[in-house]
C-alpha cells in the first residue's frame, strides 16, 4: 500500500523542533513517527510532504512513474501516531474515504492524480471516526506521551523476537520486559523493568555503575558514561553521549548529554551539546503550570503542565555550569553560557547567557556544525547549509 505522510498546521506549532525537520522525523518511544507507520504498514513512505525550504531532504521517487499514477494512495497527517485499531480501519478504506480524530482528518485515500492536481482533497464519501489516538501537537506533547508510547512500541515491535543475552556481572530485574539487540557492552549496571519495558539497541556501551529504570530506550551506538542514571518514559536517540540525571526526555540521535547534571521532562534536538554542570528545572518553585514561548504570538501562553523543563532545536550548546529555569524554550543553532540563569526563550543562532545577546555570524554555525558532524563521520551537506542559511535569514525563530 503507498503512503504519503504530510504535515499539517501542527508544523508550525512545534517549534522550534520542526524547524529543520518535517514532523514525521520527531522521535519518540522507540523510533521516529515515519518509521513508526513504516513498520505499522508493513511498506516504505511514498513520500513526504513538509515545507518548501525542507523539501529537499524528501522525495516522491516511488509515485511519480505511470505505474503508480493511477493508484489510490493514502494522505496521512504525520503528528498522528498509528495503532492497531487504526491501521485496521486504513486498511478497509475505499477510494475518497477518510478517518477523523475529533475533527480532525488522519488519513484520507484518494486517487494519486487527483491529489497531484489538488483537487476535491476535502470531500469525502465517507468519513470514520477513531476515539483513541495519540496527537502530537506542540513540542511537550512529546515528552508527555512519551511514557505511553515507549510501553507501546516495545510490546507491538518485541513480539516474537528473541532477546539477546547481557554478558558481564549485572542486575537485571524483570528480564522478560529488557530487550537487547547485539554488540551492547556492559558491566555492574543496573536494567530495572519493574515500572516499564526497556530496550536497547545494538553496539550500545553502558559504563560501570549506571542505572536505567524503564521504560525507557538506548539508541545504537550510543554511550552511557560511568553513574548515569535514566528513569522512566526516557529515549535516546542513536550516537548519543549520555551522563548525569535524565528522567522523562527525549534527546534526538547525535546529541550530547555527557556530564553530571539533571534533565528531565525536555525534548533536545540533534547535534546538541550540553556543557558540564548544565542543569534544567523542570518544577516552579511555587509548584505552579507554567507560562512558555509561543512562535506565532511571540509571547509567552499558559499551558496546563506542571513539569517541563525544556525544548531545544537542532545545533544548540551550553557552556559548562549553564542554567535553565523552567519551561525554557531554545532555537535552532544557539550558543548559552554566562552567570546565572538563562532567558526562558533564547532565539535561535544566538550567542550569550543572561546578557544582552548578539547573532552567530552564519559563518561560524556552519564551521561548528560540519567539525561536530565529523565527529560522527558523518558531513555537514550543501542541503544542511540551505537548511540553516533559509532560517538564518528570518527574524524572530
Amino acid at each position: 500500500m503507498d503512503f504519503i505522510l504530510y504535515d499539517g498546521i501542527e508544523w508550525r506549532s512545534l517549534f522550534p523542533i520542526t524547524l529543520t525537520r518535517s514532523v514525521s522525523e520527531i522521535r519518540l518511544g522507540l523510533f521516529t513517527i515515519k518509521d513508526r507507520w513504516e513498520k505499522y504498514i508493513g511498506n516504505k513512505v511514498s513520500g513526504i510532504v513538509t515545507q518548501p525550504f525542507l523539501s529537499m531532504k524528501y522525495s516522491f521517487n516511488s509515485l511519480i512513474n505511470n505505474e503508480f499514477i493511477y493508484h489510490n494512495i493514502l494522505l496521512i497527517n504525520s503528528s498522528f501516531l498509528p495503532n492497531e485499531e487504526l491501521i485496521n480501519m486504513i486498511f478497509t478504506l475505499k477510494e475518497n474515504e477518510a478517518v477523523f480524530f475529533q475533527e480532525k482528518i488522519v488519513v484520507v485515500k484518494k486517487n494519486f492524480s487527483s491529489y497531484v492536481k489538488k483537487e476535491n482533497l476535502i470531500s469525502f464519501k465517507k468519513k470514520h471516526e477513531i476515539k483513541n489516538l495519540i496527537h502530537i501537537q506542540y513540542p511537550w506533547d512529546i515528552f508527555i506521551n512519551n511514557k505511553t508510547v515507549l510501553k507501546k512500541d516495545f510490546v507491538f515491535f518485541t513480539k516474537g523476537k528473541k532477546s539477546f543475552s547481557l554478558l558481564g556481572k549485572n542486575s537485571v530485574l524483570c528480564k522478560n520486559r529488557i530487550f537487547l539487540e547485539e554488540d551492547i557492552k556492559a558491566n555492574n549496571v543496573v536494567l530495572n523493568a519493574q515500572l516499564g519495558p526497556i530496550y536497547i539497541e545494538k553496539e550500545v556501551e553502558i559504563m560501570e555503575g549506571s542505572v536505567i529504570r524503564g521504560p525507557a530506550f538506548i539508541g545504537n551506538k550510543s554511550i552511557l558514561n560511568i553513574g548515569s542514571k535514566i528513569y522512566g518514559g526516557t529515549t535516546i536517540g542513536r550516537s548519543c553521549k549520555i551522563g548525569g540525571e535524565i528522567i522523562n526526555s527525549v534527546i534526538f540521535s547525535y546529541s550530547n548529554k555527557a556530564h553530571d547534571g539533571f534533565l528531565g521532562n525536555t525534548v533536545l534536538g540533534e547535534w546538541c551539546n550540553l556543557g558540564a554542570g548544565t542543569n534544567v528545572s523542570n518544577l516552579r518553585n511555587d509548584y505552579g503550570k507554567v507560562t512558555v514561548w509561543n512562535y506565532e504570538k511571540k509571547d509567552f501562553i499558559p499551558i496546563d503542565i506542571q513539569f517541563f523543563g525544556m525544548i531545544v532545536g537542532d545545533h544548540s550548546k551550553s557552556g559548562i555550569n549553564t542554567q535553565f529555569n523552567t519551561a525554557t524554550v531554545v532555537g535552532v543553532s544557539a550558543s548559552i553560557f554566562g552567570y546565572g540563569f538563562s532567558p526562558r526563550y533564547v532565539p535561535s543562532f544566538s550567542f550569550g547567557g543572561i546578557q544582552k545577546k548578539k547573532k552567530i555570524p552564519f559563518h561560524q554555525v556552519c564551521t561548528t556544525a560540519d567539525i561536530m558532524m565529523k565527529r560522527r563521520n558523518l558531513y555537514f551537506s550543501i542541503l544542511d547549509k540551505k537548511i540553516l542559511e533559509y532560517l538564518y535569514q528570518l527574524l524572530d525563530i
